[in-house]
């Protein structure tokens, strides 16, 4: 089973996860320029996975559209290629809270069975933080702002108007490489697409996050909050998720930890030539107020009285999401 440990790094080897340092120096695609790999042996290896999306972005990247140079020059950025890099740095400094993100969307809408009979797509919507907003280190943790998501039906007429249709073709061997990776994956429930959309610019991007059913070893999360009003606990989570993107303290799962433990909050700083992962604490119980203060006022914040480890472990309860109703 290849269920890969949570790599801390930003700048890393796509394939391996490896990061830049004295004996390694790590390559672009020359295809696409979004992607670094530490060897031939890493690339060759991703190119099954690489092909379709190396091809959408190098496509995007020699066509472009009439107007996207002055708008990601609004937007603080010198071109196609640094804005792409500044994204996927982002994304993969927030993903786990994305990911949080769509499990409760998809609760919301009416749990694991309606999100499978008809297939879903999350769509986000993203703001690019002011050049006056950003710290002087550019920090690619806070190039972007969470704004909101909606999770919708996926239709063809949707996939066709929005003129997606090449990148929706091109992804079918993303999302059939993502099968395979997590065939064995006891929990695994199929792949769940996501459209990322950031303001001012009209180019938006499709990723695919592997998507799990809720687990059944946390059943007795499920009776505790199923006497609080599931809006609250839900409205926490998104609260939690929200804070730890826009308030700097991105949340993600200790590199040894298990599938279902709950994410921790960090920092993102400078180190080896890359941007490393820094957990604040290696146990939500070593919290103590002013150790962060954007952490500190989104744990304010929340109302129904659970900590973050109880409502994160009850997102992934099997007794929470279906013991509860649709809202």
């Amino acid at each position: 089973m290849d269920y890969s440990p949570p790599i801390t790094a930003l700048r890393c080897c796509h394939t391996c996860g490896r990061t830049q340092d004295e004996e390694v120096r790590l390559q672009r695609c020359v295809g696409c320029f979004s992607v670094l790999y530490c060897s031939k042996s890493c690339q060759k290896s991703n190119w099954k996975t690489h092909k379709p999306i190396c091809r959408n972005n190098a496509s995007a990247a020699a066509n472009p559209q009439v107007g996207w140079n002055q708008q990601l020059q609004d937007l603080g950025f010198s071109d196609l290629t640094a804005f792409t890099e500044a994204l996927v740095q982002w994304l993969d400094a927030h993903k786990p809270a994305l990911q949080m993100c769509a499990d409760v969307a998809v609760n919301k809408d009416g749990g694991m069975g309606s999100s499978q009979s008809t297939l879903k797509m999350l769509l986000c919507f993203l703001v690019p933080r002011s050049s006056t907003d950003l710290p002087s280190t550019r920090n690619p943790s806070l190039t972007f702002q969470y704004k909101n998501s909606l999770l919708f039906n996926l239709r063809d007429d949707f996939i066709d108007t929005s003129g997606l249709r090449p990148d929706w073709e091109r992804g079918a061997a993303v999302r059939a490489a993502m099968n395979e990776r997590y065939a064995s994956h006891p929990l695994y429930a199929g792949v769940l697409p996501v459209i990322v959309n950031v303001e001012g610019f009209q180019l938006a991007q499709i990723l695919y996050f592997p998507h799990f059913h809720p687990d059944p070893t946390t059943l007795t999360a499920g009776p505790i909050l199923a006497a609080v009003r599931r809006h609250i606990v839900l409205q926490d989570i998104l609260s939690l998720i929200h804070g730890s993107i826009n308030e700097g303290f991105p949340l993600r799962p200790a590199a040894d930890s298990h599938f279902s433990t709950p994410a921790l909050p960090g920092r993102f700083v400078r180190s080896q030539g890359t941007w490393q992962w820094q957990q604040l604490f290696s146990d939500w119980s070593q919290y103590r107020r002013g150790q962060h203060r954007g952490l500190d006022k989104t744990l304010v914040g929340m109302k129904g009285g659970f900590s973050p480890p109880e409502i994160m472990v009850a997102l992934k309860s099997h007794a929470f999401w279906h013991a509860t109703p649709r809202s």
